[in-house]
């Protein structure tokens, strides 16, 4: 079964389940039931526009490069191996690869986007600046 969805500034996209086209959100994981229950939040996959892609690429090239990961690798590590959720601004949550003796963490800000989370933003953070967010979750 083919699905529309309706993207911001971007028009509108066909997925299916047996073949992406190019110009569709690449899936990049899933926000777990049991993590969602434990935040009240919604259990739904987790999408990558190209327009935001485009926006990580741009905005967070430099601190890419010096951990040696292209922008969708970045964003795939985080959402496979993240440690913390933390509220973001707004609606938003952070999903956080945390080692405190590090003075950077990994993370990537998630929005609900009917029935799926989009993310909006991916870059290696400051320690100091992600503790500051309140902490949802922790494995």
């Amino acid at each position: 079964m083919i699905k529309l969805l309706s993207l911001q500034n971007n028009g509108y996209f066909m997925r299916n389940n047996t073949r992406a086209l190019q110009t569709d959100p690449i899936k990049v994981g899933r926000l777990k039931l049991t993590v969602a229950r434990k935040i009240n939040r919604k259990c739904a996959d987790i999408y990558l526009t190209s327009s935001y892609l485009k926006h990580i690429e741009r905005r967070h090239r430099a601190e890419l490069e010096n951990v040696g990961l292209s922008a969708i690798d970045f964003v795939k590590a985080v959402v496979k191996g993240y440690n913390q959720i933390r509220a973001g601004s707004g609606d938003s949550i952070l999903l956080v690869i945390f080692n405190g003796n590090l003075n950077y963490t990994a993370g990537i800000d998630l929005c609900l986007s009917d029935d799926h989370w989009e993310v909006k933003t991916a870059e290696p953070r400051k320690t100091e600046d992600i503790i500051k967010r309140k902490l949802l979750w922790e494995k």
